[in-house]
Protein backbone atom coordinates (compact mmCIF):
# COMPACT_ATOMS: atom_id res chain seq x y z
CA UNK A 1 0.00 0.00 0.00
CA UNK A 2 1.76 3.53 -1.12
CA UNK A 3 1.47 5.97 1.45
CA UNK A 4 -0.34 8.89 0.68
CA UNK A 5 -2.59 10.94 2.53
CA UNK A 6 -2.24 10.31 5.89
CA UNK A 7 -5.17 8.86 7.53
CA UNK A 8 -6.21 9.20 10.93
CA UNK A 9 -8.28 5.75 11.74
CA UNK A 10 -8.96 2.44 10.33
CA UNK A 11 -11.44 -0.12 10.77
CA UNK A 12 -9.96 -3.00 13.42
CA UNK A 13 -12.79 -6.03 12.34
CA UNK A 14 -13.44 -8.09 15.54
CA UNK A 15 -12.19 -11.37 13.43
CA UNK A 16 -8.76 -9.11 13.55
CA UNK A 17 -8.74 -9.55 17.43
CA UNK A 18 -10.34 -12.69 18.20
CA UNK A 19 -7.41 -14.65 15.28
CA UNK A 20 -4.47 -13.08 18.09
CA UNK A 21 -6.24 -12.62 21.54
CA UNK A 22 -4.28 -16.15 22.25
CA UNK A 23 -1.07 -14.51 21.39
CA UNK A 24 0.93 -13.47 24.55
CA UNK A 25 1.48 -9.98 25.28
CA UNK A 26 4.38 -9.02 23.34
CA UNK A 27 3.16 -10.79 20.58
CA UNK A 28 -0.28 -9.16 20.50
CA UNK A 29 1.09 -5.67 20.93
CA UNK A 30 3.58 -6.55 17.90
CA UNK A 31 0.73 -7.83 15.75
CA UNK A 32 -1.57 -4.59 16.46
CA UNK A 33 0.96 -2.01 15.82
CA UNK A 34 2.04 -3.44 12.66
CA UNK A 35 -1.67 -3.49 11.54
CA UNK A 36 -1.53 -0.24 12.82
CA UNK A 37 1.13 1.42 11.11
CA UNK A 38 -0.16 -0.72 7.64
CA UNK A 39 -3.27 0.82 7.76
CA UNK A 40 -2.71 4.36 8.69
CA UNK A 41 1.36 5.10 7.88
CA UNK A 42 1.64 2.58 5.17
CA UNK A 43 4.66 1.03 6.38
CA UNK A 44 4.49 -2.90 5.53
CA UNK A 45 6.69 -4.20 8.39
CA UNK A 46 7.72 -8.53 8.25
CA UNK A 47 7.64 -10.05 11.30
CA UNK A 48 10.08 -12.66 12.47
CA UNK A 49 7.08 -14.53 13.67
CA UNK A 50 5.57 -16.82 11.69
CA UNK A 51 1.82 -16.63 13.55
CA UNK A 52 1.81 -13.09 13.29
CA UNK A 53 3.08 -12.63 10.14
CA UNK A 54 0.43 -15.17 8.41
CA UNK A 55 -2.59 -13.69 10.54
CA UNK A 56 -0.98 -10.24 8.95
CA UNK A 57 -1.35 -11.59 5.36
CA UNK A 58 -5.06 -12.12 6.20
CA UNK A 59 -5.96 -9.10 7.49
CA UNK A 60 -3.79 -6.83 5.21
CA UNK A 61 -5.94 -7.88 2.26
CA UNK A 62 -8.99 -6.24 4.49
CA UNK A 63 -7.64 -3.18 5.10
CA UNK A 64 -6.21 -2.08 1.93
CA UNK A 65 -9.62 -2.90 0.43
CA UNK A 66 -10.73 -0.41 3.52
CA UNK A 67 -8.40 2.28 2.48
CA UNK A 68 -9.15 2.06 -0.98
CA UNK A 69 -12.73 2.09 -0.55
CA UNK A 70 -11.97 5.20 1.35
CA UNK A 71 -9.74 7.10 -0.97
CA UNK A 72 -12.50 6.35 -3.99
CA UNK A 73 -15.33 8.10 -1.69
CA UNK A 74 -12.49 10.78 -0.81
CA UNK A 75 -11.88 11.42 -4.57
CA UNK A 76 -15.38 11.36 -5.39
CA UNK A 77 -16.98 13.62 -2.34
CA UNK A 78 -18.91 11.13 -0.83
CA UNK A 79 -17.36 10.65 2.67
CA UNK A 80 -19.37 10.46 5.13
CA UNK A 81 -22.68 10.91 2.53
CA UNK A 82 -24.97 7.93 2.11
CA UNK A 83 -24.33 6.10 -1.03
CA UNK A 84 -27.39 5.12 -3.44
Amino acid sequence: MKKTEQKQSFVMYGSFLESVEWLPGDDFKEYVLNLRDYALKGIDRDSENPYIQGLLGVAKPLVRRAAERWKDAKKNGNKGKEHG
